[in-house]
């Protein structure tokens, strides 16, 4: 899709997201090249509406707008400075996560918390609390957010810093309901080097366990075959750089990030053969995995992977930790059953099913989906934020996710919408803000602190010039 890179608007483009799953046509779609540009823009068009479209790496309708549609991408700018004896990064909303790690590299530097997929530009990904494994997510380290929004009689355009009390909490993670995030500042840290050792586990357990001497882990429940596999990671003083760490990265390049989803595309895709999957799956993939590699490398390359090679659709639900064993054991129980109508659910399943209203529906799902994917789990710790997935309590959330490379199958859907409905229902399960969820499903009780969130919105956009579409159907937002 072409973009007005001077500045200028226009209409009737088709956007999509990285999934696909999402197309539209914004009624204006703008490509500012200055925060001055960004307020005369809101202003011109707060009749119509304004969302801010990231890298569109997403599965949800978050950007989804009749209005305008901005793209920040030439807000772009990145400054270190030291304040109280901190070292802080000031970077433009619109720049990529991926520029920003390579900028502090070279000045040996990263961020507090590095996720899977670095495609990102910073104000999607804190608006949608990007995360990794074993830390908060990004988010969380938000220290100041530069904000344009409207006046509390909603009709003149304020630029102001936010960065303190909940105002801080709720921009943190916003959804692009505030305004529009025009900078953003960050703590930093030193870079530091990580070690990593693939190693497969009969239970959840065994993996849970791990966590003590590799807290940055995230783990795998491989389909068909039903056993897990740990990517075990930690920091480390070792400075690696040996031909064996580099040999891995090419390994894990060409295995994993390409290899691995070449397969899927064949089998599932293309032939759609779900015998050529379980086979794949049971048999054949464990003698790709080599366990005995301990490779070291530096956290901005040793914790993120190439997810964004290849198109795909993703569910991401969350469960405290004290849930994770029973929720775990009920996806389990699904993707079984979905995969094969004779599979019989276990007791407990079947009571969890019954107490929510959704045992009866599981014929809907018998036999229909064979999934294709290992499951991923990883850790994030409890954020200071109003709404980001992670928020509140005092227990680590633990994020559950299905990938999918058949886009366009109704059945996935059908599968993805009964899994994410029985982990809100039995277990107030978050739904990724960025990924794909029955919306039908989401309640206020998900997110105790949404109401207070709500307020704090219509208090920096009264009229509701950013809060249309999914954003203002969230429960409490019209309130």
């Amino acid at each position: 899709m072409a973009l007005d890179s001077g500045g200028g608007v226009r209409g009737g483009r088709e956007v999509s997201n990285f999934g696909g799953n999402v197309r539209f046509r914004p009624g204006r779609l703008a490509v500012p090249r200055s925060e001055a540009e960004v307020c005369r823009l809101v202003l011109e068009h707060r009749a119509d509406g304004v969302r801010v479209a990231g890298s569109r790496h997403a599965w949800s309708p978050l950007i989804r707008t009749s209005g305008l549609l901005l793209d920040l991408r030439h807000l772009d700018a990145v400054r270190l400075y030291e304040e109280g004896g901190r070292v802080l990064v000031s970077v433009g909303g619109g720049c990529r996560i991926s520029r920003l790690l390579a900028y502090l590299n070279d000045r040996g530097l990263t961020l507090p918390s590095v996720g899977l997929i670095t495609e990102q530009t910073v104000a999607g990904a804190i608006s949608t609390a990007t995360h990794g494994s074993g830390r908060h997510s990004l988010s969380h380290y938000v220290q100041r957010v530069r904000l344009v929004h409207f006046d509390a009689g909603g009709s003149e355009v304020v630029v102001r810093w936010i960065d303190s009390g909940e105002e801080l909490r709720a921009v943190r993670c916003s959804l692009g309901a505030m305004g529009v995030i025009t900078e953003v500042v960050f703590a930093v840290v030193p870079q530091y080097r990580v070690q990593e050792q693939l190693v497969p586990a009969e239970t959840l357990s065994e993996v849970l366990r791990m966590e003590s001497e590799t807290p940055l882990q995230q783990f795998f429940l491989v389909p068909h075959l039903w056993r897990f596999y740990v990517q075990r990671r930690a920091e480390t003083a070792e400075p690696g750089g040996r031909l064996t760490d580099q040999l891995y990265r090419l390994y894990w390049f060409l295995m994993m990030d390409i290899g691995l989803h070449l397969v899927v595309l064949l089998m599932a895709v293309f032939l759609r053969s779900r015998g050529l999957v379980r086979l794949f799956f049971s048999t054949l993939m464990p003698w790709t995995v080599v366990t005995s590699w301990r490779p070291i490398d530096r956290s901005d390359r040793q914790l993120v992977m190439e997810h964004e090679l290849f198109r795909h659709v993703e569910e991401e639900l969350f469960v405290r930790r004290s849930d994770l064993p029973s929720a775990m054991a009920l996806v389990e129980d699904l993707l079984r059953v979905a995969d094969d109508r004779t599979w019989r659910l276990s007791e407990a399943s079947c009571e969890q099913l019954r107490r929510v209203g959704l045992l009866g529906d599981v014929s809907e799902i018998e036999g229909c989906w064979s999934h294709h994917y290992p499951i991923c789990v990883r850790r994030v710790r409890v954020d200071d934020a109003l709404i980001s997935m992670s928020s509140g309590g005092s227990e680590d959330w633990y994020s559950i996710s299905l990938i999918n490379y058949q886009r366009e199958s109704a059945e996935f859907w059908r599968f993805a919408g009964f899994v994410g409905a029985a982990l809100m229902r039995i277990y107030g399960a978050r739904p990724h803000w960025g990924k794909w969820f029955p919306e039908g499903e989401l309640r206020l009780e998900h997110y105790p602190e949404l109401g207070r969130f709500c307020e704090l919105v219509r208090h920096c956009d009264p009229a509701g010039v950013f809060r249309r579409g999914f954003v203002g159907q969230l429960p409490g937002m019209s309130e």
